[in-house]
C-alpha cells in the first residue's frame, strides 16, 4: 500500500487526472444538489426555475415548429412546451429533454480542465449554443419521424438515434476541446 502512495504521489500526470476527475465530480454533485434544489416547489429559486425552463423549452419549440411548419409543411399546432402536428399524438418537451443538465456537465468539464482563460470564456458559450441547436434538429426531427414513420420507429428515434446525437454532440465539443484549445 505504501509503494501504491509513493508511486501516486511522484507521478505528476496521474495527480493531475486525479484533480480533474475530482473537479468534474464536484461539479456534478454541486449540479445535482441544485438541481434538487431548484426543483421543490415552494423554494425561492423555483419559481426562477420553472420561468428560465419554461423559456428555454419554447426557445427550442419556436425554431423547431417553425421548421417543421415552413419547411416540411405540416399544420400544426404549438405553445411553449408542445408541437402537436395534425394526425399525430404531438411531442412535449419535458424539463429532462431540455439538455440543460448537458450544458452544465459540459460547462464544468471545460472549467475544470487545463486551458486558457480566455479560450474558455468563449467555448462554453460555443459548446452550450451547439448542445442547444442538436436539441433543436432532434425535436425536429422527433416531429418528422412521427408524421412520417410508426410508433417503433418514432421511440427507436426518442430513446437511441437522438440520445446518441446529443452525447455524441458533448463528446465531440469536448476532444475538440482537449486537443485544440486545453493546452496552456
Amino acid at each position: 500500500m505504501t509503494r501504491f502512495i509513493e508511486k501516486f504521489s511522484s507521478d505528476k500526470k496521474l495527480i493531475r487526472s486525479a484533480v480533474f476527475i475530482a473537479k468534474v465530480l464536484v461539479v456534478y454533485l454541486v449540479w445535482k444538489m441544485l438541481f434538487l434544489f431548484l426543483n421543490r416547489e415552494g423554494t425561492i429559486l423555483n419559481a426562477y426555475w420553472v420561468r428560465f425552463t419554461d423559456w428555454f423549452a419554447y426557445t427550442t419549440i419556436y425554431p423547431a415548429a417553425l421548421i417543421l411548419q415552413k419547411i416540411f409543411g405540416y399544420e400544426l399546432v404549438y405553445n411553449h412546451r408542445n408541437i402537436i402536428i395534425s394526425g399525430t399524438p404531438g411531442l412535449f418537451l419535458a424539463n429532462h429533454c431540455l439538455g440543460v443538465s448537458v450544458c452544465v456537465i459540459f460547462s464544468g468539464f471545460i472549467l475544470a480542465y487545463k486551458g486558457k482563460w480566455v479560450h474558455k470564456l468563449w467555448y462554453i458559450p460555443f459548446g452550450v449554443f451547439c448542445i442547444y441547436l442538436v436539441n433543436v434538429i432532434r425535436l425536429t426531427g422527433l416531429g418528422f419521424v412521427q408524421n412520417n414513420y410508426s410508433d417503433y420507429f418514432f421511440e427507436l428515434a426518442h430513446t437511441r438515434v437522438y440520445l446518441l446525437m446529443s452525447y455524441g454532440m458533448f463528446f465531440l465539443l469536448i476532444i475538440l476541446w482537449m486537443n485544440r484549445f486545453s493546452k496552456k
